[in-house]
Parts: structure tokens; sequence; C-alpha cells
């Protein structure tokens, strides 16, 4: 292998752990990346051929910096977050002499997250040292404070993935307990987390496993009721934790009086508001923004927009925290109106689509776990969810194409 391209892969992967530790570390590395890319590509190492997927990140960016004109508060800060819609895409398109070490890059972003837990542990059991039982040291924010509880859950989600599928370094080599093991780790996490999104997307991970590979044995009806079986018994066990319980109540509860009414829910609500009870007037508010504002209100427009909305409905306080709607179709749908919002769903189904066609079903289920935490949280307007998800949607699509490439030259 040339010197670049070792050079490359060892930081690629290093990459994928670090920077769940460090996020500073996000900016300097991929500009390395990038540098060995161009110095590989001039020293015929590599090609550039940047495909259908890529252009669409890059064309999403560029409507992102095209609605900052028309935005009544540009989010300048906002759109320097979004670069990895360019980054990632144009550092795989460089089109190396071996493919990229995913495996490894797996083993390295398991073991991120490995660390993350041991960290997680750490901040709570000083947290309960120092406030007690103050507050739930063991839960959410708490518990996770390197990155918010919803990334922390699809991190563990990607690990519980690639080790269930055999797809990480290693692992995969071992004796099959070990994985099991570490999937379990993985999975009781979400318990602490009590994220909604990252429960669904553990349950319908299971499901959609267990139904695969007892189908292999049963037949696929038989495999089908048994992964009812298995979701029902999921959100059973789910339901055992305190927190998730009344969170699920409260969101039943909420969306029953909701259905009666949901003009006058929104107006009739008093502050504080509760999580659940604050998502459904958001969501109310963006779609009336949306309905108003059909080509969007620009990046750094929407926030500000809300509040107003907020305010008149009665509720100063939450108006002040300037919140995002928690779902990142309706942040798209307001900030870049509705081709912005239509480009994003062509990301989610042209990636299912190639992931199918290369009969890859571990990628598809990573595109609907996206879908899902898409539904309850703004996933790509933090960091931490820019870089996760566009980073393993570009290194996953790059995997299908040197796959193509090596059919084609057989």
């Amino acid at each position: 292998m040339p010197r670049v391209e070792r050079l490359y892969h060892i930081i690629l992967i290093a990459f994928c752990g670090t920077w769940l530790l460090l996020k500073a570390l996000v900016g300097p590395t991929l500009i390395i990346l990038l540098i060995l890319s161009f110095i590989g590509n001039q020293r015929n190492e590599n090609r550039f051929r940047i495909n259908n997927l890529n252009w669409l990140w890059i064309l999403l960016f560029g409507i992102y910096a095209l609605s900052l004109l028309w935005s009544s508060s540009p989010d300048y800060e906002a759109l320097e977050r979004k670069l990895a819609f360019i980054a990632f895409p144009l550092l795989f398109a460089f089109k190396w002499g071996k493919p990229l070490p995913i495996s490894k890059m797996w083993l390295a972003h398991a073991i991120g997250c490995l660390l993350l837990v041991a960290i997680a542990y750490y901040d709570a059991i000083a947290c309960q040292l120092t406030l007690g039982d103050s507050v739930r040291c063991f839960s959410t924010t708490y518990f996770s404070q390197v990155h918010h509880p919803s990334y922390f859950s699809a991190f563990l989600l990607l690990s519980i993935i690639g080790l269930l599928f055999k797809k990480i370094a290693w692992f995969d080599e071992q004796r099959s307990w070990i994985s099991w093991l570490l999937i379990c780790v993985f999975s009781a996490m979400h318990l602490h987390l009590g994220t909604l999104a990252g429960m669904l997307a553990l349950i319908m991970i299971f499901v959609v496993y267990l139904s695969i590979e007892l189908a292999k044995k049963w037949g696929v009806y038989r495999s089908i009721l048994f992964g009812l079986v298995v979701f029902c018994g999921g959100i059973i066990t789910a339901l055992q934790s305190s927190e998730i319980k009344a969170d699920a109540l409260n969101a039943i509860d909420f969306t029953s009086d909701y259905l009666k009414s949901p003009q006058a829910f929104v107006e009739s609500r008093k502050e504080p508001l509760q999580g659940n009870e604050l998502r459904l007037i958001l969501w109310t508010a963006s779609f009336q923004e949306a309905y108003a504002y059909p080509f969007g209100l620009g990046l750094g427009g929407m926030e500000p927009s809300l509040s107003v909305r907020l305010i008149h409905w009665g509720y100063p306080l939450q108006a002040k925290k300037q919140f995002n709607p928690h779902n990142q179709f309706l942040q798209i749908l307001n900030e870049i109106g509705i081709l912005g919002l239509i480009l994003f769903l062509a990301i989610i189904v042209q990636f299912i689509r190639c992931a199918r066609k290369q009969n890859e079903i571990y990628l598809i289920i990573f595109a609907i776990v996206f879908a899902i935490f898409s539904l309850f949280e703004s996933v790509l307007q933090r960091e931490s969810g820019i870089v996760f998800f566009v980073c393993w949607f570009c290194v996953f699509n790059t995997f299908w194409i040197n796959k193509t490439l090596i059919k084609s030259s057989r």
C-alpha cells in the first residue's frame, strides 16, 4: 500500500473513535485527511469520483447557504457547522487503491462508545457524590455530559448494528458471547439515556435482526409473528424504567388531549411545560410556520419566528429559550422550505434504494434509525449529529460504490 494511502487510513480509523471523545478534533482532522487526499490524487494514488448521493448533501448545503439571503437573522455559525455536508462527501469522493477499512473504522467507533460509557458512569458517580439525590445523576444529560443523550444513543446503536451483523473487525473473529456481552451493555445504556427515539430504534433493530435470523429456520410468517412478540416484549421491558414509563404515559395523555382540539391544546397549557407537551406545541407552531412560509424562513430565521408564535400563545419563558421543533423534517421545512425537504427525503430514499440493491439489510436499518431520530430530534443541528450521520452515510455510500466496481471488474 502506498505511504500516503496508509497514513490516510490510519488517521481515518483513529478519527472514527477519537472524535467521540474530543469533538474539537473534527475540524483539524478533516483538514489533514483532505490534504492527504489531494496529495494522493497528485501522485495518482486515488481518483476523484463523486456520485449522486454525495451531490445531494452538497446541494443541501448550497440551499442552506442561499437561505441566508432571505433570513431575518442569518445564522452564520449554523452554516459553519453544516460545512460537514461538503467536507465528508468530498473526502470520500477520493477513491483509493484499497477499499475503505470500514470494519476497522467500526471497531474504532465501538471502542469510542465503550470509553463514552466509562466516562458517563464516572460523571454520574461524581455527580452523585457531589449533589446527592437532589438531581437524577444517572439519567439523561447528567449521565451523558459529553454528547446529548440522543446522539449518544445513536452512537451506541451503530455499534449494536455492527456487532449483530458481524461487521466489526476483531469482534467478528471472536466467540459470539463477547459481542453479545457488548450488545447487552450498549442496550442497557438506553435505560440511563431515556430517549424515546433511541428506545424505538433499539427495539426495531432487534425485531428486524431476529426476524431475519429466524426466517432462515422457521420461515417468514413464523419469524414475523415472533418479531411482533419481541417488539411487545421490548416495549414492556422499556416500561420497567420509571422514567421511560412516565414519559410514555405523559405522551399518551398529551396526544389524546391534543387530538381533541389541537388549537385549544396549544393555547391552554401552563408554563413550565413538560417535554412531550412542549414538543406537540412546537410541532404545531412549525406546521403553521411552514404553511405561512412554504419556501422557508432561512437559516437562523426559524427560531425567532417560532418564539413570536409561542409568545402569542402565552409561553414567554419557552420563547426565550429559542427552541427548534425537535423534528429534523420540520426543521428543514421551516428553514429552507419544500425544496429542502424534498432534497432531504431524496437523500434517505436514495440511500435505502442503493442499500436494497446491494442487499445490505444492516444499511437499511441504519437509514431507518436515522429517520426515527429525525422524527423526534433536529439531529442535523448540533455538531455531534451532523458529523456522525453525514460521515457514516458517506462511508457506507463509498462501501457499495467499491463493491459495485469490484463486481464490474470481474
